[in-house]
């Protein structure tokens, strides 16, 4: 039986470090070669409020951070009172009351934190007082007496309460990556050359990360003044033979609607990184929720093609960077890719993602043209004319938001109209064979089907290892919501009980499953407080069905 993962938990005000000294102490696992997952909360506040941040670690794979937490520190008075529920009888809670934390400057409280875990757990001084120096070059020697001071209280008050960690079988050579950070390199290393974005919680990392490696890679990274310029300046870009690509969250997605429907009729491919929080309106900012499922499906006005993709954790969030400007390079239109503040903030050990070859797919682009070249030629059977980019002899054309014939034209003309709007259509159908397919684990005879999307999948794992029946379960996790396959149907069909897992109030994937085929699920399981699901809940409501 593999062991139990071990979690440990940093809370306190903004302003004293709580997630980089965290992140410190992840890095530090990391190279002692653990697999780790995190997870933080904070509220919209530079200072002050209530923060937290988390981790589960294990020699083994693990797929999320659990709730219930073995190691705590609070770094100022009253912050362990909040957590209560989520400690057991052999929880290790320090705070301000049993820790002499204010011997120290207050900015390296969660130093002496690390000082005090690394003697837990017997880690490797050397390796932590390294990273401690690389961390924090310029503060080095405050922080090293923090952590030594930590280091030196726990042999004089801690030495019956270590803990014996399972060493891992080998030092896997990983880095830590949050979602948005994945996504980027993802981009580059799917050819992309061209982001545009207005910072906005919580896809604003994907900027940060950009604009830092933006000379490296020969990129173009483009802060405008709003959402609407940001959309307009890609679209332009990707019309001139950029693989481009936008990030934003609710708010800002919704004033980019009309340059997705722009795109969707003038048929240029261009990638928008949706960060969902909750909403509506400016919503939990800082929070995690699915609920923009439905709102990116019928992003824009009219009919028109689009692809909807949804990364599943952070190792997708890559994959899907690259896979979407491939699609939206064949498609030739809007691919969305839906991601959540759960996954885009949280962070986990993989391999060096710069170091990830992606295959790039240029789609239909002539660089010699034919005579009378009709740049929106309805003649091609999957829906998808070939183009040219600007500076083709004999490949211009004018690409149009208004309804147009074949050259680009605007035009009302009823026979001209029908033929460019199927034309669109048939993309779906060619989608359809291009696009992500869903991952389904577990026995096709199992009794019980869970369904999920995007960053349900990491929990439901987590939990379904901790169930003891857990053989009569299976998964269909999908990670293309639209468009939606048909033979899904064939894959329910046989399961005794179906039970849908969303991170939303309104059971968003049962409702556009519902709107394709002739679906009934006996049970969804929601939570919609602005938390991801933790395995523990999970487990619970699993073992009642």
């Amino acid at each position: 039986m593999s062991p139990k993962p071990i979690t440990i938990k940093i809370t306190g005000p903004a302003g004293m470090g709580i997630k980089s000294g965290g992140m410190l102490l992840s890095k530090t696992l990391l190279a002692h070669g653990f697999n780790l997952l995190d997870y933080s909360e904070y509220p919209s506040l530079v200072r002050g409020g209530h923060n937290t941040y988390q981790l589960s670690f294990s020699p083994q794979k693990i797929y999320a951070v659990n709730q219930t937490v073995d190691l705590f520190f609070s770094l100022a008075p009253h912050h362990h009172q909040q957590h209560q529920s989520e400690f057991h009888s052999k929880t290790l809670v320090f705070t301000p009351q049993n820790l002499p934390l204010d011997q120290l400057s207050p900015k390296v409280s969660n130093i002496i934190c690390l000082g005090i875990t690394a003697f837990l757990f017997n880690l490797d001084k050397k390796i932590c007082r390294q990273l401690i120096k690389t961390q924090y070059p310029n503060f080095f020697t405050s922080n090293l007496k923090a952590f030594n001071f930590g280091l030196d209280y726990a042999k004089n008050n801690l030495a019956d309460k270590t803990i014996k960690l399972s060493p891992p079988s080998s030092v896997r050579n990983q880095k830590l990556y949050d979602g948005n950070q994945a996504f980027s390199w993802g981009f580059i290393q799917g050819g992309g050359n061209f982001y545009a974005a207005y910072p906005m919680t919580p896809s604003s990392g994907v900027l940060h990360t950009l604009a830092l490696l933006q000379r490296d890679h020969h990129l173009s990274v483009v802060h405008p003044e709003d959402e609407i310029a940001a959309a307009s300046l890609a679209a332009g870009a990707a019309f001139a033979g950029a693989r481009s690509a936008v990030g934003t969250s609710g708010g800002g997605f919704a004033l980019m609607n009309e340059t997705i429907s722009f795109c969707g009729a003038a048929e240029i491919g261009v990638v928008f990184y949706l960060v969902s929080r909750p909403g509506p309106a400016s919503g939990m900012p800082t929070w995690t929720s699915q609920a923009d499922l439905l709102y990116a499906i019928r992003a824009g006005h009219g009919d028109f093609p689009k692809v909807v993709l949804a990364a599943s954790d952070q190792q997708d969030s890559f994959d899907m960077g690259a896979v979407s400007l491939n699609l939206a390079a064949q498609l030739q239109t809007p691919i969305i890719v839906l991601s959540d503040k759960f996954i885009a903030e949280s962070s986990v050990g993989l391999k060096d993602l710069s170091t990830i070859k992606t295959k790039i797919k240029l789609g239909k682009i002539l660089s010699k043209t034919p005579a009378n070249f009709k740049r929106y030629n309805w003649s091609v059977r999957d829906g998808i004319s070939p183009r040219t980019l600007p500076g083709v002899i004999g490949g211009e054309f004018i690409a149009n938001s208004y309804e147009h014939d074949q050259l680009g034209f605007s035009t009302e003309d009823i026979d001209t109209v029908i033929k460019m709007r199927q034309k669109r259509a048939q993309k779906l159908t060619t989608a359809l064979k291009l696009c992500p397919q869903p991952i389904f684990l577990g026995s096709p005879s199992a009794k019980k089907l869970i369904i999920s999307w995007g960053s349900t999948k990491g929990p439901i794992l987590q939990a379904l290892s901790q169930v003891k029946d857990k053989k009569s379960f299976a998964l269909l996790h999908l990670r293309t919501l639209w468009p939606i396959n048909p033979n899904l149907k064939l894959l329910i069909r046989p399961f005794k009980k179906v039970i849908v897992v969303e991170n939303n109030q309104s059971g968003q994937l049962t409702q556009l499953l519902k709107s394709q085929f002739d679906f009934n699920p006996d049970h969804q399981i929601l939570k919609f407080d602005g938390r991801p699901f933790f395995p523990e809940e999970l487990v619970s409501k699993l073992k009642k069905l």
